[in-house]
């Protein structure tokens, strides 16, 4: 399997087994991986809750957050995607960096929700921001995060946000650029 496409762009992994190791970004409508900073950002919000443990990416794109994740010790990480030229390059890249704890699956997130019981202890939420889709995942996805889990959202800056359940803590946010990301906690 070869890459399928000349990529104009490419993203680091920042940390981890494959730290500097630069990801291909195939240039599609709405393809838009986390930068950088804010991944940085995020992973040392995360920094002691992400070694060993189950990871879903339900808007997998880019595969920018779950292959940092793999690559900083996550035990098993769950991609999502529907796209089936955007899971070809997931799996090149899979195969490529010798990844052994990530699974990539070709579906929406919606019915990867509704159709699976596997619980998680993070689960990143960054659909296309055009898509309009960050509070029906969420309503979705809090349904499947394990006691002291996490999710993460990522949205435009002009996006709003809603609340999660009161059983849920809102343990980081930032704003950068055009784009906002939080980070909840389940305490219940």
């Amino acid at each position: 399997m070869a890459i399928l496409a000349k990529s104009k762009h490419t993203i680091r992994i920042i940390s981890g087994t494959h730290r500097s190791r630069r990801l291909p970004v195939l240039d599609f409508d709405g393809l838009r991986p986390t930068g950088d900073r804010l991944r940085e950002t995020l992973f040392n919000w995360l920094q002691h809750e992400i070694v060993a443990k189950s990871t879903l990416d339900l808007c997998a794109g880019s595969g920018a957050l779950a292959f940092e994740a793999a690559s900083r010790g996550a035990k098993k990480v769950i991609m999502i995607e529907k796209n089936s030229k955007i899971v070809q390059q997931l799996k090149f890249i899979e195969k490529d960096f010798g990844f052994k704890n990530t699974q990539i699956h070709q579906q929406t997130a919606q019915s990867f929700l509704q159709n699976n019981k596997q619980h998680f202890d993070l689960i990143f939420i960054d659909p296309p921001f055009a898509a309009n889709l960050i509070h029906e995942l969420t309503q979705q996805a809090i349904l499947h995060v394990n006691t002291g889990g996490f999710i993460y959202r990522e949205a435009g800056i002009s996006q709003e946000l809603r609340n999660l359940p009161d059983n849920w803590h809102l343990y980081r946010q930032k704003s950068q650029g055009e784009v906002k990301i939080e980070l909840w906690q389940k305490l219940a």
